[in-house]
């Protein structure tokens, strides 16, 4: 099948998917939210396939959000806004179904979204170029994606915290040093040593991989996903409806330092 915003590409038993809008650093948009399941169900029917490495064609893995999007939601009312981002985020999180390894190979920046959809998948290895950032406090909104789920169950509770209250961003170094990346490597060496990694798991009893991947991730998920999924859409689409948010979208699209208002 072919996509205009991801390209697929299978070597023997492990694929690569790419999100493929390079220029604009590979935004998460509506548009990509459609082919992404479209794309994992695609992975999932094909018996050959025993590996997915998830990248980003050009300088970033993925920006997240796109800001002008986010713009215009804050228009529209929050219960509206709840079950839309709710589905928006769900198309990308289909990843986490697929009983195969997943890999994220993070070839550059990994902001807000998109750092959360390298957060999905099962290993993390990063270039040193590699820039992760959990920037929704930034422009006034609560974290999506199920930030709030898969981050301190990455990194624990208290870095989790400090990361999504600051906003900032960290380096590749950090990153593994905190136990968010699996490897760091150079630029040059990233796609391979993803490559590396999943074949190397694809060469495994594929019955004992998978059950074991199943086992690992029943064992973490309480509460549900889908609880701290619900949870987020709420609250995010509350913060949807405070100047913040619009100051914050707006100092960011200006790139300038943001001057927020509203308190609760």
């Amino acid at each position: 099948m072919k996509y205009s915003t991801l390209l697929l590409e299978k070597a023997e038993a492990i694929v690569l998917l790419k999100l493929n809008l390079p220029e604009a650093l590979n935004p998460m948009s509506h548009e990509m939210s459609r082919e992404f399941p479209q794309a994992i169900e695609e992975i999932r029917r094909d018996p050959e396939i025993k590996g997915l490495i998830l990248t980003g064609n050009g300088q970033a893995f993925s920006a997240g959000g796109n800001l002008k999007i986010m713009q215009q939601r804050t228009k529209i009312p929050p219960f509206r806004h709840k079950e839309e981002v709710r589905q928006f985020y769900r198309s990308f999180l289909t990843i986490r179904s697929l009983t195969i390894p997943t890999i994220a190979a993070v070839n550059g920046y990994a902001i807000g979204a998109g750092a959360c959809l390298a957060l999905a998948c099962d290993l993390r290895i990063a270039s040193e170029k590699a820039k992760f950032g959990f920037t929704f406090v930034k422009i006034g909104m609560h974290p999506g994606m199920a930030a709030t789920y898969l981050l301190p169950r990455i990194v624990g509770a208290a870095k989790a915290y400090e990361l999504l209250a600051t906003g900032d961003l960290i380096d590749a170094s950090e990153a593994y040093r905190i136990g968010m990346v699996n490897k760091v490597v150079k630029p040059e060496e990233l796609m391979d040593a993803a490559r590396e990694m999943a074949g190397k798991i694809a060469a495994m009893p594929m019955v004992a991989a998978k059950t074991m991947k199943e086992s690992i991730y029943i064992n973490l998920e309480e509460p549900s996903i889908e609880v701290a999924l619900d949870r987020e859409a709420a609250h995010q689409s509350l913060t949807f409806t405070t100047n913040d948010i619009q100051e914050g979208i707006a100092a960011a699209m200006e790139k300038r330092k943001a001057k927020y208002s509203d308190n609760i």
